[in-house]
Order: C-alpha cells, then structure tokens, then sequence
C-alpha cells in the first residue's frame, strides 16, 4: 500500500502548498531554497526513532525536536532545520498554510515550505536514511526507517490507532501530534505516548 514518490517537492508549482517567508539573519549571505511541498494530512512520527530515543523528550522551544546525532550515535534536541538555512529563517504566515515543514533532495539539499497540517520530522531519517523520499498518501503519510527490511517506508501515523483509539490534537495552538515511547515498565513491552504540541515558530532573534 505504501509508496514513495521523488524529487517532486522541488518543482515549483505541481503541488499544492505555499512557500514559506524568510528573512536576513545577521547579514549573512543567503540562498533562496524555499519550494512548495506536498500536503500529506497528518503530521510526522517516527516510531523508528521512537523506539531509538526511547525514554527521552526535549522541553527546550528552541530545541523541540526529538532527533538522533549518527555521528555522535546518541540521541539529540534540535532547532527546525528551516530556522537556520545558510543564514536564512523560514517561517509560514498564511493561515491556510501556517505549518513549517522541510525534506531533503538525494544530494542532501533543504527545502522548505509551509503546509495546512502540522509536521514533526526527523531530520536523521529525511537527509541521512531516506533522502529524496516522501510521502504523499494521505493513509501512509509517515516517512519512516524499517530497520528490519533496511529499507524507508510510508506507515500510518502511529497515534492514529493505539490500543484502537485515535488520538487527534483539536487545539489550534498546540496542532501537532507526537508520538513517543517512555522506557517500558516490563520488558520488551514499550510505552507508547500521543501528546499535542505547539507550532514549530521561530524562536525571537533573541532567543536564538
């Protein structure tokens, strides 16, 4: 059921979304590599990376995203990777389309656009393991690592079915539902957590 499409992000204009503002950070040469990005339906999880980082959550709004460091092989808080691209901040002022999401090309290039629904990716698995990909179905919406298969793949949003139910995030001010695992209580038997975050907005200049 699940599939992949490819560089079509960067095309301007075949997808629906809108492109993201930005603006001058400490008179840094800039580039723009804003592009219009598919609308998926639903935000981003990983549970391989879940399961990788297990136990673990990042508090600081500056640092908001849950990711994995391969080069220090541990597991890291990160900034959006739009709030700083080579001098530039990305941002989504268009209600219609108020949601900052980023992919990477093949050659490990970002772009980044505004979408209508919320998003919470990895960065790990969107440059290092599945550069290129994404995913359009609005079933399978999910960019994801399976380890066992060592192959990317489109999943469900995990948060959509635990134990049956499915968890949604109503809240305009925290939209984006994030899936988690805390450290299991018994053994091989993880704890899956749903929780609505607030929107990914750049931090203040002074708080960067």
């Amino acid at each position: 059921q699940a599939r992949f499409t490819g560089l079509k992000g960067q095309t301007i204009g075949r997808h629906r979304g809108q492109l993201c503002r930005h603006q001058r950070v400490a008179m840094a040469t800039v580039r723009a590599l804003t592009a219009l990005l598919a609308v998926t339906g639903a935000a981003a999880n990983s549970m391989y990376l879940a399961s990788k980082c297990r136990g673990q959550m990042c508090k600081d709004l500056r640092f908001p995203i849950l990711d994995f460091d391969a080069a220090e092989e541990k597991c890291i808080c990160r900034g959006h990777p739009c709030w700083e691209d080579n001098g530039m901040v990305h941002s989504c002022s268009d209600p219609d389309f108020p949601h900052l999401k980023f992919s990477y090309d093949v050659s490990g290039s970002l772009s980044c656009g505004c979408s209508s629904v919320p998003h919470y990716d990895s960065l790990y698995i969107a440059k290092d393991l599945c550069p290129g990909h994404f995913c359009e179905d609005s079933a399978f919406p999910v960019l994801d690592y399976d380890e066992v298969g060592s192959k990317c793949i489109c999943r469900a949003h995990p948060c959509f079915d635990i134990q049956g139910m499915k968890h949604e995030c109503p809240d305009p001010k925290f939209p984006i539902l994030r899936y988690r695992e805390d450290t299991p209580k018994q053994a091989n038997k993880p704890e899956p957590v749903c929780e609505c975050l607030a929107r990914l907005d750049p931090p203040k200049n002074d708080e960067l």
